[in-house]
Protein backbone atom coordinates (compact mmCIF):
# COMPACT_ATOMS: atom_id res chain seq x y z
CA UNK A 1 0.00 0.00 0.00
CA UNK A 2 1.27 3.43 -0.84
CA UNK A 3 1.12 5.64 1.49
CA UNK A 4 2.37 3.52 4.34
CA UNK A 5 5.23 4.18 6.37
CA UNK A 6 4.44 8.45 5.94
CA UNK A 7 7.25 9.65 8.25
CA UNK A 8 7.48 13.28 7.17
CA UNK A 9 6.24 16.55 6.42
CA UNK A 10 9.14 18.73 4.25
CA UNK A 11 8.56 22.56 4.07
CA UNK A 12 10.92 24.55 1.62
CA UNK A 13 11.52 27.92 2.57
CA UNK A 14 13.80 31.04 1.25
CA UNK A 15 15.24 31.49 4.66
CA UNK A 16 15.82 28.79 6.82
CA UNK A 17 16.80 30.60 9.64
CA UNK A 18 13.11 32.46 9.93
CA UNK A 19 11.56 29.65 9.16
CA UNK A 20 12.63 27.97 12.00
CA UNK A 21 11.38 31.19 14.33
CA UNK A 22 8.59 31.18 12.69
CA UNK A 23 7.62 27.38 13.69
CA UNK A 24 9.09 27.15 16.73
CA UNK A 25 7.61 30.09 18.03
CA UNK A 26 4.34 29.43 16.36
CA UNK A 27 4.00 25.60 17.11
CA UNK A 28 6.69 25.27 20.34
CA UNK A 29 9.47 23.73 18.57
CA UNK A 30 11.91 23.78 21.33
CA UNK A 31 15.08 22.08 19.07
CA UNK A 32 15.57 21.22 15.86
CA UNK A 33 18.64 19.78 14.16
CA UNK A 34 20.71 21.47 11.47
CA UNK A 35 22.85 20.01 8.65
CA UNK A 36 23.85 21.84 5.38
CA UNK A 37 24.10 18.85 2.69
CA UNK A 38 26.53 19.36 0.06
CA UNK A 39 25.90 16.56 -2.61
CA UNK A 40 25.64 14.56 -6.13
CA UNK A 41 22.29 13.46 -6.47
CA UNK A 42 20.99 11.04 -9.54
CA UNK A 43 18.96 12.94 -11.90
CA UNK A 44 17.05 11.93 -14.98
CA UNK A 45 19.88 14.04 -16.63
CA UNK A 46 22.79 12.28 -15.15
CA UNK A 47 24.74 13.17 -11.46
CA UNK A 48 24.30 16.66 -10.18
CA UNK A 49 25.17 18.96 -7.64
CA UNK A 50 23.19 20.21 -5.07
CA UNK A 51 23.85 22.08 -1.80
CA UNK A 52 20.64 22.60 0.69
CA UNK A 53 20.32 23.86 4.35
CA UNK A 54 18.44 21.79 5.86
CA UNK A 55 16.14 21.77 9.71
CA UNK A 56 14.35 19.07 11.34
CA UNK A 57 12.28 17.95 14.00
CA UNK A 58 10.30 15.38 16.07
CA UNK A 59 6.89 16.03 16.51
CA UNK A 60 5.15 13.14 18.37
CA UNK A 61 6.08 10.52 15.78
CA UNK A 62 6.23 12.84 12.87
CA UNK A 63 9.27 14.55 11.10
CA UNK A 64 9.13 17.98 9.93
CA UNK A 65 11.87 19.14 7.65
CA UNK A 66 12.77 22.45 6.60
CA UNK A 67 15.19 23.09 3.59
CA UNK A 68 16.16 26.19 2.06
CA UNK A 69 17.82 25.28 -1.65
CA UNK A 70 21.27 26.82 -2.14
CA UNK A 71 22.73 26.17 -4.93
CA UNK A 72 23.24 23.23 -7.75
CA UNK A 73 19.68 21.12 -8.91
CA UNK A 74 17.25 22.81 -6.79
CA UNK A 75 14.58 24.35 -9.36
CA UNK A 76 12.34 21.13 -7.87
CA UNK A 77 12.44 22.95 -4.53
CA UNK A 78 12.42 26.70 -6.23
CA UNK A 79 9.07 25.91 -8.26
CA UNK A 80 7.54 25.48 -4.76
CA UNK A 81 8.68 28.69 -3.77
CA UNK A 82 6.56 32.32 -3.63
CA UNK A 83 8.69 34.96 -6.15
CA UNK A 84 8.68 37.12 -2.97
CA UNK A 85 12.17 36.05 -1.41
CA UNK A 86 11.56 37.94 1.27
CA UNK A 87 8.89 35.60 2.47
CA UNK A 88 9.91 33.03 4.42
CA UNK A 89 7.20 31.06 5.07
CA UNK A 90 7.48 27.35 4.62
CA UNK A 91 5.45 26.04 2.07
CA UNK A 92 4.79 21.88 1.89
CA UNK A 93 6.83 20.03 -0.54
CA UNK A 94 6.88 16.58 -0.17
CA UNK A 95 5.83 13.44 2.48
CA UNK A 96 8.81 10.62 2.92
CA UNK A 97 8.10 7.24 3.69
CA UNK A 98 9.95 4.86 5.16
CA UNK A 99 11.53 1.57 3.52
CA UNK A 100 13.41 -0.99 5.51
CA UNK A 101 14.07 -2.97 2.33
CA UNK A 102 15.76 -1.05 -0.27
CA UNK A 103 14.92 -3.63 -2.87
CA UNK A 104 11.66 -3.98 -2.34
CA UNK A 105 11.42 -0.33 -2.10
CA UNK A 106 12.71 0.12 -5.84
CA UNK A 107 10.12 -2.16 -7.37
CA UNK A 108 7.02 -0.65 -5.47
CA UNK A 109 8.86 2.75 -7.10
CA UNK A 110 9.15 1.02 -10.30
CA UNK A 111 5.03 -0.05 -10.04
CA UNK A 112 3.99 3.48 -9.24
CA UNK A 113 5.65 4.99 -12.19
CA UNK A 114 6.05 8.39 -11.15
CA UNK A 115 8.64 10.59 -12.86
CA UNK A 116 12.04 10.79 -11.02
CA UNK A 117 13.03 13.84 -9.47
CA UNK A 118 16.47 12.76 -7.80
CA UNK A 119 17.59 10.35 -5.80
CA UNK A 120 21.49 9.99 -3.59
CA UNK A 121 22.48 8.49 -0.85
CA UNK A 122 24.25 9.96 2.09
CA UNK A 123 26.70 7.84 4.31
CA UNK A 124 27.37 8.46 8.13
CA UNK A 125 30.99 6.60 7.26
CA UNK A 126 32.84 6.51 4.06
CA UNK A 127 31.65 4.56 1.55
CA UNK A 128 29.11 2.98 4.25
CA UNK A 129 25.18 3.81 2.80
CA UNK A 130 23.35 5.06 5.35
CA UNK A 131 20.30 6.27 3.74
CA UNK A 132 18.98 5.92 0.12
CA UNK A 133 16.30 8.57 -1.20
CA UNK A 134 14.29 9.00 -3.82
CA UNK A 135 12.43 11.85 -4.49
CA UNK A 136 9.18 11.13 -7.15
CA UNK A 137 7.34 14.07 -9.06
CA UNK A 138 3.83 12.99 -7.39
CA UNK A 139 2.10 16.56 -8.80
CA UNK A 140 -0.14 15.55 -11.01
CA UNK A 141 -1.97 13.45 -8.46
CA UNK A 142 -1.62 14.94 -4.93
CA UNK A 143 0.43 18.38 -5.61
CA UNK A 144 3.59 17.73 -4.54
CA UNK A 145 6.70 15.28 -4.47
CA UNK A 146 7.07 11.76 -2.51
CA UNK A 147 10.31 11.00 -1.37
CA UNK A 148 10.81 7.09 -0.56
CA UNK A 149 13.38 6.94 2.33
CA UNK A 150 15.52 3.83 3.09
CA UNK A 151 18.16 3.82 6.05
CA UNK A 152 19.83 1.71 7.87
CA UNK A 153 18.64 0.64 11.29
CA UNK A 154 21.90 2.54 12.71
CA UNK A 155 21.06 5.71 11.02
CA UNK A 156 17.45 5.45 11.87
CA UNK A 157 18.63 5.42 15.59
CA UNK A 158 20.90 8.16 14.78
CA UNK A 159 18.15 10.66 13.42
CA UNK A 160 16.34 9.81 16.47
CA UNK A 161 13.37 7.50 15.13
CA UNK A 162 10.76 7.80 18.24
CA UNK A 163 11.31 4.95 20.52
CA UNK A 164 7.92 2.77 20.34
CA UNK A 165 6.69 3.96 17.19
CA UNK A 166 5.59 1.63 14.94
CA UNK A 167 7.02 0.80 11.23
CA UNK A 168 3.77 0.32 9.50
Amino acid sequence: MFIRGHMQNAYVTHDLDKAMEIVAGRFGVEKFERFDPDMVVNTPEGPKPMVNRVASCWAGGLNIEIIEPVSGYVDHYLSMLPADRTDAVPRFHHISLRRDDEAAMRREIAELGLPLAFEGPLSIRDAIPALVFVYLDARPYLGHYVEYTWKSPEAWRFVGWPEGRPVW
